[in-house]
């Protein structure tokens, strides 16, 4: 665990700001993503959290598909790597409905495009998205050389399919995604923390698309990394696991801390 450059802050302290990304630091990855759901038991410390905290969900993930695996309905959430937002301060939004529609359009149209990879790599997942599309390839064995293949195949389709200028690739955890260019987590969270000037965040992440919150927040607050994905000049704290993460937010439990 990586000593954090923190102020001293009292599990009881009431001028703190959650935001949590969900797959790698909440829950565990797994094969299927709509399998990646949280404990009844984490759920509910999430929610104990959010009656005293302001607490936002910020996720790679589009919001209904983020509601249904998690099952936190009513929670702030922020979607699809700071495109979609939802019950966020002053009816916060990063995109307007006239972009929502043209991406969902041209997102439909690559899902559809990438199906034949189906046929090529047996075993992947292409997860349909509204605003963007992702493929996975947890659940199956693939040489180094058969994954730069695939990502090469991928970039293809993908360039003869979207309206470039407005798309952007992103590399993660055994998986390459399209989402809509200019749009980011940590401009996301840049604008939600203009709502809350005198809260103290926390930010806890696992992958790449993370490291844009943790460079927006600079010196402001705890950057938490879950994982050993993120590299140490980036985060304030290191957790190995969610599991171990979960633990460490359980101080933050007014009903564990009576």
């Amino acid at each position: 665990m990586k000593k954090a450059r923190w102020p001293a802050l009292h599990p009881k302290s009431a001028s703190l700001l959650f935001l949590l990304d969900y797959d790698g630091t909440l829950t565990d990855f797994t094969n299927d993503p709509e399998k990646s759901n949280i404990s009844p038991a984490v759920r509910n410390l999430l929610r104990r959290l959010r009656n005293r905290f302001p607490a936002i969900l910020i996720s790679g993930r589009y919001i209904k598909g983020l509601e249904r695996v998690s099952r936190l309905h009513g929670f702030p959430m922020v979607g699809t790597h700071g495109f979609e937002a939802k019950r966020l301060p002053g009816g916060l939004r990063f995109a307007s409905r006239t972009l929502e529609r043209r991406f969902r359009k041209e997102a439909t149209r690559l899902w559809r495009a990438i199906q034949v990879l189906q046929r090529q790599y047996p075993g992947i997942h292409i997860e349909r998205k509204p605003f963007s599309s992702t493929l996975h390839y947890r659940g199956i064995q693939l040489a180094p050389s058969q994954v730069r293949q695939l990502h090469r195949d991928f970039r293809k389709i993908f360039k003869a399919t979207v309206t470039h200028r407005l798309w952007t690739l992103q590399d993660g955890k055994r998986m390459i995604e399209a989402m809509p260019k200019g749009f980011s987590k940590g401009k996301a969270v840049l604008k939600i923390l203009k709502k809350f000037p005198d809260r103290f965040p926390i930010y806890a992440g696992d992958d790449m698309t993370d490291i844009t919150v943790f460079k927006a927040m600079g010196n402001r607050g705890l950057r938490v990394a879950v994982g050993h994905r993120i590299p140490t000049q980036w985060c304030d704290l290191r957790l190995e696991s969610p599991k171990e993460f979960v633990h460490w937010l359980g101080q933050f439990d007014v009903k564990k801390n009576r």
